[in-house]
């Protein structure tokens, strides 16, 4: 046989009054007209000063509230997660930790406020409870480009310092950040007559900012004469060549420094390289005696000369020159033809060598060759040494006479002959036929 217990109840949605109820009496309010919309459950209470009060337990109101519970933003609706643990919301407005004023919060670990019992009805007073208890069991952690901390929400301030050359400011809920000023003083530096200085520090800063005055003079020197001083921005620097010697031309802020097409040295010119090519068509030396070799000082092992080229084919080089043969006891030679050009000396076996004709008059102190004829010798050497005193007198003849001396016959007359006379020549105008 089953037992009903029934609890005090009214058709109504008016909550029981004190006096209604009994301490630990239930009461449920049904609502009929709104079919339980605001039906509720209610318990009767004696608080710590013995008075009776009547609280709200659960009922149809409440469930309702839960089961169209939502994760979307909806406005007056319970927030439920949705599969993934997430929901939605707009504005999340904080307000006091201590009144129970607060509506949401990030740091509040919603995993533990799912419901698990469906008679679990929370109220206001709950909620706040767990969310104090919830936020005093949080930290929060902040990281850094140097660095992460970890701040008890409970017990520790979140603090936003500045660094070098950084402050900070709160004001209500902004906190600015603000570069310090330095002692630079905002302006615009340097102009034509004076250049920037300025400070920068480790972090980039510049700290300190002045100008200098630039220089309008301008000095200048050179290997001779006094120093000199321009102006700058009224003189003009001149690049000056010297005629025949250095020309100088500006153009698109180029200066070029040359030698003009005719160049006249003044001074004395040394070449230091091994070679010096003139190009010339004629060359005038008004030095009287030219030196050639005259690095030649230490050995005799270069000819001594000059060559010359010509072509008398049209399809052959040939060299010719005068030259002192440092191979043969330094004989002064003619040659020509040489099909090679000398180097440092004159190849006498070389491919067309020959000795070369000289046409001249020569003479010395005694002797003198002019014009085909000898004069003025006296004594002639023969290869074995002998002399002979006979001097050769005009139309005479030489002739040796058998003793390494060299002897003169007297001189002919027109129509004679010459023949040997026991080995002496002599003169005649008689050819004998012989006898028989």
């Amino acid at each position: 046989m089953a037992t009903t217990i029934q609890i005090k109840r009214s058709t109504g949605s008016a909550a029981p009054g004190v006096g209604d109820l009994v301490e630990a009496e239930l009461a449920y309010s049904e609502d009929r007209s709104g079919s339980g919309a605001a039906a509720k459950l209610y318990i009767s209470s004696i608080d710590s000063g013995g008075n009776e009060v009547i609280q709200e337990l659960g009922g149809k109101y409440y469930t309702d509230i839960i089961d169209t519970a939502t994760s979307a933003n909806t406005a007056s609706k319970l927030v439920a997660r949705d599969a993934s643990g997430n929901f939605s919301a707009g504005t999340i407005t904080w307000g006091s930790l201590s009144d129970g004023s607060i509506t949401a919060t990030a740091f509040v670990d919603e995993d533990n406020m799912a419901s698990n019992s469906a008679t679990l009805i929370p109220t206001q007073q709950s909620v706040k409870a767990y969310v104090d208890a919830q936020v005093t069991a949080q930290d929060m952690d902040v990281a850094s480009d140097s660095g992460s901390i970890d701040v008890d929400l409970d017990s520790e301030s979140l603090t936003i310092a500045g660094g070098t050359g950084i402050s900070t400011s709160a004001s209500g809920s902004t906190v600015t950040a603000t570069l310090d000023n330095t002692a630079v003083t905002a302006a615009s530096y340097g102009s034509s007559a004076a250049i920037p200085v300025i400070t920068v520090d480790a972090q980039g800063r510049i700290t300190a900012a002045t100008t200098a005055a630039t220089s309008s003079t301008l000095t200048i020197g050179a290997d001779s004469g006094s120093d000199d001083t321009l102006t700058v921005g009224t003189d003009t620097f001149n690049f000056a060549g010297t005629a025949n010697e250095v020309e100088t031309t500006v153009s698109n802020n180029t200066i070029t420094i040359g030698l003009p097409n005719n160049v006249t040295i003044g001074g004395n010119l040394t070449v230091s390289g091994t070679t010096t090519t003139v190009d010339s068509t004629t060359l005038s030396v008004a030095d009287p005696l030219i030196i050639l070799a005259s690095g030649n000082n230490s050995s005799d092992a270069v000819d001594v000369g000059l060559y010359g080229l010509y072509d008398t084919s049209g399809s052959q080089d040939l060299y010719g020159g005068f030259y002192r043969d440092a191979s043969d006891s330094g004989k002064w030679k003619l040659f020509k033809d040489n099909q090679a050009a000398p180097t440092t000396t004159v190849n006498t076996g070389g491919t067309g060598y020959a000795v070369a004709t000289l046409v001249a008059h020569l003479e010395d102190s005694s002797v003198a060759i002019t014009g085909g004829s000898i004069t003025g010798i006296t004594d002639l050497v023969v290869a074995d040494g002998g002399t002979g005193a006979s001097t050769l007198t005009s139309n005479g003849v030489l002739y040796g006479n058998g003793t390494g001396a060299i002897q003169a016959t007297a001189a002919g007359t027109d129509g004679y002959i010459m023949y040997s006379n026991s080995g002496t020549p002599a003169w005649t105008n008689t050819i004998s036929g012989g006898t028989y």
